[in-house]
């Protein structure tokens, strides 16, 4: 059977967007693999610093469920610092009321 040029250049087009369509596949199974494994765009291996006031001692510290846990003894009382291990930032803080003088 003799093809037009018309017929060649659509079957190109078409083999070309699937070829493309199963690259795309491909990409997004593997994103979803590295996400899940926990290498995704949250593990970028960056130094963070958590600076503490003046006299500040870290008493203890628990890593739960991505989060470090640090329960700190500082000069105006006591304080619980809880910090994203992926990404380093500061979650909360819980601070005592300042002893009674």
């Amino acid at each position: 059977m003799v093809q037009s040029p018309a017929n060649r250049g659509l079957k190109a087009v078409v083999i070309l967007l699937g070829v493309l369509i199963v690259i795309a596949l491909g990409l997004l199974v593997a994103g979803f693999a590295m996400r899940l494994s926990g290498k995704g765009a949250g593990a970028t291996g960056k130094e963070r610093v958590l600076t503490l006031a003046p006299g500040t001692q870290i008493q203890t510290m628990e890593v739960a469920d991505r989060r470090l846990v640090l329960r700190l003894k500082t000069v105006d009382g006591e304080e619980i610092a809880i910090v994203d291990t992926t990404d380093g930032h500061l979650v909360g803080r819980v601070r005592t009321a300042a002893p009674l003088r």
